[in-house]
């Protein structure tokens, strides 16, 4: 009965060591239960957490970035997806002036969530890019109050926009799109791009997708970044609350809408099953104005507003509570 814990035993102490030894010591005489059995798991505990201090601390604060970004950002597509599917189903609509997204919805029920395996899998990893590589330019780019210029987060979120649109975002979105508007399932509709467009299928406006990502995030950080000097007395030292993180978020969201939404609806275009009748952005640009009027550019706006909104406070407060629980316990400790 104690086969559990000599596993876990085994797992966190070296064959031989001097805690693996006492630790064995300790679960041969638990076989009886009680009191020794008590102890027994104290041991196991005991050298779980010196495993754990025995990476370095930069390291372990090194970890938070990426462990929090994919956390939050698994969160904040789970919780906003029917407004990405509406968003998306509006961009791609061309021809169709009387298309009614609450009919359309309520036509499609829970099938909508097919298009969201591929952003289950991405969002999470575009998250631990986003927040990685911000982090990153943070550190370096803070002036010595620890405060961050405009200037800066910019950098800071262009550089985090084409390293996840290039490695995460391009294919990520390019999936999502082709299955919202084939109503295809994830296998099924992979399967499809792959057979009939091949791996350069899976890359399909990718110039408009860098463009879309780099100009989002640096829209969003600088936003947030201000917000941030503006709110905290020493950002260096100081942490948002969560009801600040998610103002903020909010704030940063709506804004960074307002600006880049029609680089999103050009990226969708180019993404979706008609993607052959573009030859670039700014072909895509020019045809969406000449047949279909200057506001085409805008097509979904408001459910991208209804996702990005909640959705980048739900993000950026999920992010800073995450990575201020994961420093108090793994770097802090």
């Amino acid at each position: 009965r104690d086969a559990p814990l000599e596993r876990a035993a085994g797992r966190t102490a070296a064959p031989g060591g001097p805690m693996s030894t006492e630790l064995n010591t300790v679960l041969r005489r638990s076989a009886s239960g009680g009191p020794a059995r008590d102890a027994a798991r104290k041991a196991v505990e005991r050298n779980v957490l010196t495993l754990g201090r025995r990476i370095s601390p930069k390291t372990r604060e090194k970890m938070v970035a990426p462990i929090a970004g994919f956390c939050s950002a698994a969160i904040e597509i789970t919780a906003t997806w029917p407004f990405e599917y509406s968003k998306t189903q509006l961009q791609l609509n061309r021809t169709n002036p009387n298309f009614s997204i609450i009919e359309h919805l309520k036509g499609q029920g829970l099938t909508i969530y097919r298009g969201i395996t591929p952003m289950l899998i991405g969002a999470p990893l575009q998250g631990v890019a986003r927040f990685s590589t911000l982090e990153f330019f943070n550190e370096r780019l803070k002036d010595e109050s620890g405060r961050i210029s405009v200037a800066s987060g910019l950098l800071a979120g262009l550089g985090a926009g084409v390293l996840e649109s290039v490695f995460v975002v391009a294919p990520m979105e390019t999936v999502k799109t082709r299955l919202i508007h084939s109503n295809k399932g994830f296998v099924e509709g992979v399967s499809w791009v792959m057979k009939n467009e091949g791996i350069g299928g899976m890359y399909k406006g990718v110039g408009a997708t860098i463009a879309k990502s780099a100009s989002n995030q640096g829209l969003r950080f600088v936003i947030f970044n201000q917000y941030k000097n503006f709110v905290l007395e020493n950002p260096t030292t100081d942490s948002l609350t969560p009801l600040q993180a998610l103002a903020g978020g909010c704030l940063a969201g709506c804004l960074g809408a307002f600006g880049n939404t029609p680089v999103d609806t050009i990226k969708s275009r180019m993404q979706g099953l008609e993607a052959s009748r573009y030859t670039s952005v700014m072909h895509c640009a020019t045809t969406m104005v000449k047949e279909e009027g200057f506001m085409s550019l805008y097509k979904g706006l408001l459910p991208r507003m209804g996702r990005v909104l909640p959705g980048q406070g739900i993000i950026f407060m999920s992010y800073s509570m995450i990575s201020d629980a994961l420093k108090a316990r793994i770097v802090h400790e």
